[in-house]
């Protein structure tokens, strides 16, 4: 009798989770074709199934001009709610997957010739449900061998509400902030571990794409773009891409985020000071502190002047880390560079006086994928080497002073858009938009020189203009090399 019952509050239950409107269930994966482990179960993932449906579906072999033999493999869903964000997201969904392939629903089955290729276009769809708040992620792929591209949207039944990522992940308890920043720390970090062991990365530098490619995996992996996968109750998975040298410019990007918090780790804390700089790494926090110093003094004949301590975050810093050393550039003048070796033994650098000529902001430069498989870093007199796994000694004074002809991308400190708070300036050349100007003077306690910047259709172009030397005294190398340069963006 008790066990009628039961059965009986149990179907009740997966009547309201039909349509909008209902009550929590829990959370599970639908669509996966995963086996019912008890009645309960089978009854919410029964109810979970009627509240999304195919749309339009298509099964067919057609023939065309453009296209010769091929098959057909398409489902698009839909949600089967009244509300108008579900009316909204099922025509997003028909413009999308539908449209393209609606005509040939009415094309008779072609037959594929013995011998003959038939290509096979897929597209399809998964559900993964957390309570009333489903992850709708489509899948499509046009050629046998071509990559699974993937677009995720999130849903809530309960509400009848289209919610963005950050919004599904706080239904499940998580700080959409922390998600992101791991996430995107993962596709930073498998990027450079794949570019420092690919052969290729020399080839992109100097052709200007490898900053490109870095950014643009930074970017995409912001939370929006991301798919939500929830193959088990206790495991979230969000689904990205990086930037690769593949034939299809991208590789997957799966990366874990435990439902349940993990005790916290010990962190090591890595510090090092040199003449005025010091640096300080815990964790995925770390940053560069300036306090005045004989040698700090040496810029104010480029018109920096240190004068007070101030602590700056270190931003574009995404591996973890395991040495850090502070040593200066061979430039006849003071240029402190603080070098962190990742676990991956990829050295990375900030060009600390560079940065203070850019911004008010310290930027982790590209990694030189170069100096790779480093164990440690040692201060060698006023420079820094790397130490291999082969025992072999890599100077990094000059691979640092060759990779600094990269620019400091204005995405990625936000310090060249214009607040009323910041200062700056701006002044637009033509209508054509061809040339964009820009100049701005520092913080008090850091004063600096304008810097001016040119906007072109195809380059960032910049002159620095440090103070002139004063008489008598020797120009630094900084004044000597202070002409416009262009740096090429494809």
């Amino acid at each position: 009798m008790k066990h009628k019952c039961f059965a009986a509050v149990v179907l009740a239950a997966a009547l309201l989770l039909t349509g909008c409107g209902g009550a929590a269930a829990p959370a599970a994966p639908a669509g996966s074709g995963a086996a019912s482990q008890s009645g309960a179960a089978a009854a919410v993932q029964t109810a979970q199934k009627e509240r999304i449906t195919d749309q339009w579906s298509l099964e067919k072999t057609v023939r065309g001009e453009m296209i010769g033999v091929m098959k057909l493999s398409i489902h698009v869903p839909q949600l089967v709610c009244d509300s108008p964000d579900a009316a909204a997201l099922n025509e997003e969904l028909a413009a999308m997957y539908v449209a393209e392939y609606k005509d040939y629903e009415s094309d008779p089955d072609a037959e594929v010739p013995q011998g003959e290729e038939c290509s096979q276009t897929e597209i399809n769809w998964d559900a993964y449900w957390y309570g009333d708040c489903v992850s709708l992620v489509m899948r499509s792929h046009d050629y046998d061998d071509a990559p699974w591209y993937y677009s995720g949207w999130c849903f809530d039944f309960a509400t009848g509400r289209r919610l963005t990522t950050a919004e599904m992940l706080q239904h499940m308890g998580l700080d959409p902030d922390e998600v992101q920043a791991q996430v995107q720390r993962q596709a930073m970090q498998t990027f450079d571990r794949e570019m420092a062991q690919g052969a290729y990365y020399e080839g992109l530098r100097s052709g200007g794409n490898l900053s490109e490619m870095r950014m643009g995996t930074l970017e995409y992996n912001e939370l929006e773009n991301l798919c939500l996968l929830l193959p088990e109750q206790d495991q979230l998975v969000l689904r990205g891409k990086y930037c690769s040298e593949t034939d299809w410019g991208w590789q997957q990007l799966d990366v874990e985020i435990p439902l349940t918090p993990a005790a916290p780790a010990d962190t090591p804390v890595l510090t090092d000071t040199y003449d005025g700089v010091q640096v300080q790494l815990k964790g995925t926090q770390a940053a560069i502190t300036l306090s005045p110093a004989p040698k700090t003094d040496q810029w104010g004949d480029i018109g920096i002047r240190v004068e007070q301590t101030r602590t700056y975050p270190i931003l574009g810093a995404y591996n973890e880390y395991v040495d850090v050393c502070i040593g200066e550039q061979e430039d006849g003048f003071f240029r402190p560079v603080v070098y962190l070796l990742t676990k991956d033994g990829v050295v990375e650098y900030v060009d600390v006086l560079r940065c203070l000529m850019f911004g008010d902001a310290m930027i982790c430069q590209d990694p030189i994928y170069f100096a790779n498989n480093g164990v440690a870093l040692e201060l060698c007199g006023s420079e820094v080497n790397l130490h291999r796994k082969d025992g072999s000694v890599l100077e990094l004074a000059p691979l640092s002073a060759e990779w600094s002809v990269q620019e400091i991308p204005y995405s990625v400190t936000g310090s060249y858009n214009y607040t009323s708070e910041t200062g700056w300036n701006w002044l637009i050349w033509a209508a054509t938009a061809a040339f964009s100007w820009a100049c701005r003077t520092t913080a008090a306690s850091i004063r600096a020189t304008p810097r001016i910047w040119a906007l072109c259709r195809r380059a960032w172009c910049w002159a620095s203009l440090p103070t002139r030397p004063k008489p008598g005294r020797r120009p630094s190398s900084l004044w000597q090399r202070s002409r416009p340069t262009c740096t090429t963006r494809p």
